[in-house]
């Protein structure tokens, strides 16, 4: 009878983008369910049936586009609203079409979420850092707004290991010295 080994294998990591796509999936239920799948801009809910006959599905937009490298505001429910396909892509005063009304709209209703959308556009955290990512998806299963000192915190405390060069090193500084040295075959002030 041949027994198992008691060696535990590691915890194989999951992949990063593996990662980030189940965040954005906890970022939308998190902004949908926030207003129990209503259209903030119209008032429609989710299961409606609109002038075609059909359920209405509700969206989560991202007031600041998702698609900026290493935006904190990518993952954060303040940076989103519950939209019908009307209200977010299709009608002539949707948030994609007319962003001047979406920005109106927001001034007026709500605006404690541009402000804060206007004031930390430009915040970028490392969401390559797993410990960071962790905490992202913590404070989303919770539905809460993420903490942004807490994620530079973080990012300080556990900071990636950049990669090297190829041609950092011993090797290049070599390289270097040699093209820089002044070449000791011919010396010109002996030859006259």
């Amino acid at each position: 009878m041949v027994k198992k080994s008691k060696i535990k294998k590691s915890k194989k990591l999951r992949r990063l983008p593996t990662i980030r796509n189940k965040l954005f999936k906890l970022w939308s239920e998190a902004v949908l369910s926030r207003t129990d799948w209503t259209c903030e801009y119209c008032g429609a809910k989710k299961g409606d049936i609109n002038k075609n006959q059909k359920k209405i599905k509700i969206d989560a937009h991202h007031l600041f586009s998702r698609n900026v490298k290493d935006a904190v505001l990518k993952f954060d429910i303040r940076n989103g609203i519950a939209v019908c396909p009307i209200c977010h892509k299709f009608g002539s005063n949707s948030f994609h079409r007319n962003p001047i009304t979406t920005i109106i709209w927001l001034q007026k209703n709500h605006f404690d979420r541009l402000d804060f959308v206007l004031n930390n556009w430009t915040t970028t955290i490392d969401l390559n850092n797993r410990k960071i990512l962790e905490e992202i998806e913590n404070k989303l299963k919770a539905k809460e707004c993420l903490d942004i000192q807490k994620l530079q915190e973080i990012q300080k405390l556990y900071p990636l290991k950049k990669k090297k060069n190829k041609i950092e090193g011993n090797l290049f500084e070599s390289l270097m010295e040699e093209i820089n040295q002044p070449s000791s075959s011919s010396d010109s002030s002996e030859d006259i």
